[in-house]
């Protein structure tokens, strides 16, 4: 590493895996397309880890140690993202997500937190926060760079990413039925002990993607979706579904995009009481985050919605706390 300022360290890879020197221009494109990234931890060996993984994807890395320091290295490195832990001296992850979006809103944020997340959902809510990753033991390097790199591109729908070389089975959903029939098809590949939770969480995602989507616009009510009624075509939801040798993935979008991030994370956030008891959504996606291991949403507003269920075989290896995952473009 070379220290570049007294605040800022930029990584730079060793002699024998120098790839062409990233220029302030940006002129050069390498394989993470000369994109700049600000790693900001207090724990040395974390920002060196990071960096290392980025900087062996093409990518020009900053590292600061809080946010104090990650503020002032801003206008020099221009990151288009920022990784930051969120308990930090000096100032911490969340501050400097608030501060960095009121001076520099294009930059993306990732939180990262050795702790439960659900601790902080309340000031997650309030400061609408979307991103927040688990560091722990079965942290995933793999995960995070595919995540980056979906943020960054703005490509952040679809099942494959999370299944590389799977099959992804397709279905569209129009009827009651039909969500039954696919529901019994994706609980049957299941490899558990039991697959109730995944079932249960498959069929809220289903009804709410049909009740709150395809439905939306024409004042039928949830009880009706339970009967012969048949979505209209164009308006069905899509389902798909992979597995492999460690997991089973599910994901369900709707073709409407009704939902917002900042509902979402109020609908997750218990200490937030206003309307819940009408809201039968909010309380499918907070079930649906504590039975499933992991809970994605990505949502393009006014065109889709998609919700992403994983549910891991084994219960022996996961860590104890989730990611939060809420994807707005």
């Amino acid at each position: 590493m070379s220290e570049t300022t007294g605040l800022i360290i930029e990584s730079t890879p060793k002699r024998s895996e120098i790839a062409p020197r990233a220029r302030s221009d940006q002129s050069w494109r390498g394989g993470g397309d000369n994109r700049s990234i600000l790693i900001v931890d207090d724990e040395v060996s974390n920002c060196q880890l990071f960096a290392d993984l980025f900087l062996s994807q093409g990518y020009r890395t900053f590292q600061a140690s809080n946010g104090i320091e990650a503020l002032a290295c801003i206008p020099q490195c221009s990151p288009e993202i920022i990784i930051s832990d969120i308990r930090m001296p000096g100032m911490d992850g969340i501050e400097l997500f608030r501060r960095t979006r009121e001076r520099y809103p294009d930059i993306k944020h990732i939180l990262m937190t050795g702790y439960d997340v659900d601790e902080y959902l309340s000031l997650i809510h309030r400061h609408n926060i979307g991103n927040i990753l688990v560091k722990g033991a079965d942290f995933n390097l793999r995960e995070l760079s595919l995540y980056v790199r979906s943020i960054l591109t703005g490509d952040i729908f679809g099942l494959e990413r999370y299944f590389p070389g799977r099959k992804i089975e397709r279905t569209i959903v129009d009827s009651y039925d039909r969500s039954e029939e696919v529901c019994s098809t994706i609980a049957g590949l299941w490899q558990g002990s039991d697959d109730f939770y995944l079932r249960l969480a498959i069929d809220e995602l289903i009804a709410n993607a049909v009740f709150h989507g395809a439905l939306r616009s024409t004042g039928l009510t949830r009880s009706e979706w339970r009967s012969d009624l048949v979505i209209e075509e164009g308006s069905g939801i899509t389902v798909t579904w992979a597995c492999d040798d460690e997991k089973i993935g599910v994901a369900v979008e709707d073709p409407k995009g009704y939902l917002k991030k900042v509902d979402a994370l109020r609908w997750l956030d218990q200490e937030d009481k206003s309307d819940r008891e009408k809201e039968e959504h909010g309380r499918g996606l907070y079930l649906v985050r504590r039975l499933i291991d992991r809970f994605i949403i990505n949502i393009e507003p006014g065109r889709r919605t998609e919700c992403i269920v994983i549910q891991y075989f084994s219960r022996n290896h996961l860590h104890h706390h989730k990611p939060l995952q809420i994807n707005e473009i």
